[in-house]
């Protein structure tokens, strides 16, 4: 049975309705996994007062939300995954990128539970219809349905009047996003739709200390060691000691408030960031980069966005979320969401987090910077027809922890 929700799809909303894309989270625990019944209890339970987790999307040329009034289904929500070891463990974390979402009658989302007997920690996987939350509203609903008690999730966004130059700078990414692709030609290659998941961790601490002696912020840390990880691979694919050329990513922001913690669908708009891929160090592609996000942040750019957008008439505002998020002359999503400290589930710490996305837009990769218990894990997401994604958290990594990012 379901009834009508009474709430419709946003712009966002619709262009990911018609990508059947997916977002959520990979989070690693320390402790002993807890027994499936006990967790598919305390999922089942929490998410039936969730109004996202019982919506259903609308059918093909409808917006309008159902509401299921039917129990939630363990079976359909609920998955168990018992692991050989730790290495099959991994690997079937990275291959649930590629794993359906559950369908109608069922609400479009589910929990993993991946564990390897006899071994310490263990890996939940938390996954949802793009269209019903974002990764900020994922975040929020995971910490509901999992913590042992109730914790802070990420910082809500408070709403201010833009600048003109806010408006300015949204207006040019807009338009810069519609401009032919040039270069980075192994970033826009046919794609599989073979994808996994892979990930590279570096401690908090390291990268607060390099953003204090450059006086930036640690997501401006990681952003520039990525524009030098993918300097370095895109090398090594040519073979050729030319620098790399710069590449423009989309880079999510959220407008979710606090009001709007548990609100479905995709409160969230998206900037045009150029990644200096060609500059030698780490401390020159940072100022670059610093430049970009300190005039995004003081011009209030997403208010820009959550502003126009709320005015815009449907039809014309889901064109204009299709032509920024589907832009082929972005080739590369790049997220980044901080979860609390002190979250346990079942009396286990989690010790590391993962924010995912499927491919959307004919990308090759989507890749994200998750900060959770004291660690920054870079996490990308990828296609098969992408030449040696796996090495790009793995050169993140070193471009934020070798000699050239000590700050002077």
């Amino acid at each position: 049975m379901t009834t009508r929700s009474g709430r419709t799809t946003g712009p966002a909303d619709r262009y990911f309705l018609g990508n059947g894309t997916a977002c959520g989270f990979v989070l690693d625990f320390d402790g002993p996994a807890p027994p499936a019944e006990r967790l598919a209890a305390r999922v089942l339970r929490r998410a039936s007062s969730n109004a996202s987790l019982r919506s259903l999307p609308p059918p093909p040329g409808r917006y309008g939300w159902t509401s299921q009034r039917e129990p939630l289904r363990q079976d359909a929500h609920v998955r168990h995954v018992v692991c050989p070891d730790d290495g099959t463990m991994t690997a079937a974390a990275r291959t649930l990128p590629d794993q359906p979402l559950p369908r109608p009658p069922h609400p479009p989302w589910d929990v993993w539970l991946l564990h390897a007997p006899g071994r310490p920690g263990f890996r939940v996987v938390y996954r949802v219809h793009h269209a019903l939350q974002d990764g900020v509203g994922a975040a929020h609903a995971l910490l509901a349905l999992l913590a042992d008690r109730a914790v802070e999730g990420p910082r809500p966004h408070r709403a201010a009047p833009p600048t003109v130059t806010g408006a300015l700078l949204a207006g040019r990414s807009c338009l810069a996003a519609l401009r032919p692709a040039k270069g980075w030609d192994v970033l826009r290659r046919a794609p599989s739709n073979r994808t996994r998941w892979v990930c590279a961790d570096v401690p908090e601490s390291h990268l607060r200390e390099l953003a204090k002696g450059y006086g930036t912020t640690v997501n401006d840390v990681c952003l520039a060691g990525l524009a030098g990880a993918l300097g370095r691979w895109h090398g090594a694919l040519r073979r050729t000691p030319h620098p790399a050329p710069e590449l423009p990513v989309l880079l999510p922001m959220s407008f979710r408030q606090d009001h709007q913690r548990y609100a479905p669908g995709t409160l969230a708009t998206a900037h045009r960031l150029v990644l200096p891929c060609h500059l030698p160090g780490l401390e020159q592609a940072l100022r670059s980069v610093h430049r970009q996000t300190r005039a995004l942040r003081g011009h209030r750019v997403r208010d820009t966005s959550r502003l126009v957008l709320g005015l815009l008439p449907a039809a014309l505002g889901h064109r204009a979320a299709a032509a920024v998020l589907g832009a082929r002359e972005v080739p590369l999503v790049v997220s980044s969401v901080t979860l609390p400290t002190g979250f346990t589930c079942f009396d286990a710490r989690l010790s590391a987090a993962s924010l995912m996305c499927d491919l959307y837009g004919g990308r090759l990769g989507y890749l994200s910077f998750t900060r959770a218990a004291g660690v920054v894990r870079c996490g990308l997401v990828h296609d098969a027809a992408l030449p040696g994604a796996p090495a790009i958290p793995a050169l993140w990594r070193e471009a934020v922890t070798g000699g050239a990012g000590a700050p002077r």
